[in-house]
């Protein structure tokens, strides 16, 4: 059984924004699925692109 310290390392995307690729451990996983949310002009939009 893996606990999630086992098994096959996953790779990090980096969002190209520094600090949050610091509080994401360097990025988004690789092939996940990820909602951003947040209030108007919070920067989602910026995000996404």
């Amino acid at each position: 059984m893996m606990d999630g310290h086992e098994g096959v390392p996953i790779r990090k995307l980096p969002t190209g924004v520094p600090g949050l690729d610091d509080v994401l451990g360097g990025g988004l996983p690789e092939l996940s699925f990820n909602l951003v949310v947040g209030g108007p002009g919070s920067g989602k939009t910026t995000l996404a692109h």
